[in-house]
């Protein structure tokens, strides 16, 4: 054996016969081997976002290692993320006084103060930071941020001056030196400043903050140049775009508008709601829409093609199809927002009632019906069916959505949706001379509230069509004009009634006041009017107004009904 060999040999022998560890070691190795796997253990649940576990590991970890600052800041983070903020505090204290030097324990401190706003605190914080970290470019815009957001302009200007100091000018510099100019109300200061700024660097941002400031004092050939050099530097600069078109509509230069605002409404980085909150006030501009219907057709196909799955773009352009009269396109639209979202609910129920305002009937039935095969047992796509069917003349279909209908409202104890089935129900079997059937039903409404003055009305006049118990109709009758005077369709049903109890002259005062109420626009109430100024006498006008009711609809033989009143005189 070689002699330092054996020397080594010698003392690793010396040493072990030497050293024998303690209890007291044995437990510390323990202490320090359990808090690692804590430490380990705690990390690992809060990285997979487990942090109810994350903090039973790290709580044990703090209870037999309390001078463990990692776990009193992984505790705080916990707490913060179960806005828990005054735990995340006292967590985040206890960690900046075991390790005064670390940065990110005081910067999320700091951040936790903003969240709350306790700026003072965080000013505070902030300020400490500074002065520890120098260097660190970002806590100077923190300090910068706090110190406009409690209006110490003086204390930013300065913070920015250091800052300027060690990284030199710069765009978002420039504008943090304006936006302290307009919270000083100093317009000009900002102005100048800007304008100054501009001359040493190019930046398009700068150069429409100008623009639009020149705009806005009404200099637009200064607000133009600038605008232009934005243009220059950045041939789709929005702002710029906007702002120039802007310029041009207030001088009423409309070419040069829409060969600015074209591409902006078609650029897809900006914003669609920005768009469409702008065109709706631009719409709002009398005769506007058309008289550059055909600019605007391109604009919107524009939109169109900028956000083709942009669900509020889609509604907007459907609305604006649909007012042009190109109504296929409008639902185009509004198919396709469904298909883009098919489990969107309000979108297709959006459709539906635009089929229904449309009257397409073929088409609400058949889009009602693939409806409730997506979402059963709705009541508004059942009653749009019922109101489909009805209107193609399907009567037995009719009835039996609104019999759908009545299920639903009794299951969900929905009156004001019984009362509507039952109205419809009544209104669909009278229509097919089921008369008694359809007074049952208006009876159920009427027991439900018997104030309800639809019923009310259809019920009394469908009894007055059949002369029977008139008194029973003049009072259901009598109950709805007192609660709407001026409504010309009660007015024509009491009328009617007066006029079939032999009162024509009570009759005459409704009908003339159904005519101040617009009664001159239907042909039902100009027929029942002549015939009570015939009965009056009063010949000449009542042929007028069978003749103005002829002119409104022929369908209801007016013309078969004067022949046979003439040979009633020659008689």
């Amino acid at each position: 054996m070689k002699l330092h060999t054996l020397l080594i040999c010698t003392a690793l022998f010396i040493a072990a016969a030497v050293f024998v560890p303690s209890a007291g070691y044995a437990q510390q190795k323990k202490t320090d081997s359990t808090a690692t796997a804590l430490l380990f253990n705690g990390l690992k649940e809060y990285n997979s976002g487990n942090y109810g576990k994350a903090r039973e590991h790290l709580q044990k970890l703090a209870a037999i290692s309390p001078n463990n600052d990692a776990a009193y800041y992984y505790l705080a983070n916990i707490a913060i993320k179960s806005d828990d903020a005054p735990s995340g505090e006292l967590y985040l204290k206890k960690g900046i006084e075991l390790d005064p030097e670390n940065f990110w324990y005081r910067e999320t401190l700091g951040q936790l103060y903003i969240k709350h706003n306790k700026i003072a605190e965080a000013i505070k914080i902030y300020e400490e930071l500074l002065e520890m970290y120098p260097k660190k470019s970002a806590v100077y815009y923190s300090l910068v941020n706090l110190y406009l957001g409690t209006q110490q302009t003086t204390q930013a200007k300065e913070m920015l001056e250091k800052i300027e100091a060690v990284q030199g000018k710069s765009e978002a510099i420039a504008m943090t030196y304006y936006n302290i100019f307009r919270m000083e109300q100093d317009w000009e200061k900002a102005l100048n400043y800007l304008v100054e700024f501009d001359k040493e660097f190019n930046s398009p941002r700068i150069a429409c903050v100008i623009g639009d400031m020149y705009a806005n004092r009404y200099k637009d050939s200064l607000a133009i140049i600038y605008y232009n050099k934005a243009l220059e530097a950045d041939k789709e600069c929005a702002p710029a775009m906007y702002g120039r078109a802007e310029v041009h509509r207030a001088n009423g230069n409309f070419p040069a508008y829409f060969e600015d605002i074209c591409p902006f409404l078609a650029n897809p980085t900006i914003n669609p709601g920005m768009k469409i909150d702008y065109l709706k006030q631009i719409f709002q501009i009398p005769n506007f829409i058309n008289r550059f219907k055909y600019q605007l057709d391109s604009a919107m196909l524009g939109i169109e093609a900028a956000h083709p799955a942009d669900t509020t773009a889609n509604l907007f352009l459907a609305s604006y199809y649909v007012e042009r009269g190109n109504k296929e396109k409008g639902k185009e639209l509004l198919m396709k927002n469904h298909k883009l979202y098919p489990d969107d609910y309000s979108l297709l129920a959006t459709y539906i009632v635009a089929l229904y305002q449309l009257q397409e009937w073929d088409n609400l039935e058949e889009a009602s019906t693939m409806a409730l095969e997506q979402f059963p047992g709705d009541k508004d796509f059942t009653q749009l069916r019922g109101i489909a069917r009805f209107q193609t003349g399907k009567t037995e279909k009719a009835i039996e959505s609104y019999r759908e209908l009545e299920k639903i409202a009794l299951a969900g104890k929905d009156t004001a949706t019984l009362i509507l089935a039952y109205t419809l129900l009544a209104d669909l079997h009278y229509d097919k001379k089921e008369s008694k059937t359809a007074f049952s039903y208006y009876n159920k409404v009427l027991k439900i509230n018997p104030n309800e003055i639809g019923a009310l009305n259809n019920y009394a006049y469908y009894l007055a069509l059949e002369g029977k118990n008139l008194k029973k109709a003049y009072q259901m009758s009598r109950k709805t004009i007192e609660t709407e005077p001026d409504n010309p369709t009660y007015l024509d049903t009491f009328g009617w009634i007066l006029f079939l109890m032999d009162k024509p002259l009570e009759a005459k005062a409704q009908f003339k006041h159904a005519l101040l109420y617009g009664g001159t626009e239907n042909a039902d109430i100009l027929d029942h009017y002549a015939e009570v100024l015939f009965k009056l006498g009063e010949h000449d006008l009542a042929f007028i107004y069978w003749n103005q009711a002829k002119n409104l609809d022929n369908t209801l033989g007016i013309e078969e009904k004067i022949k046979e009143r003439k040979a009633q005189l020659k008689k």
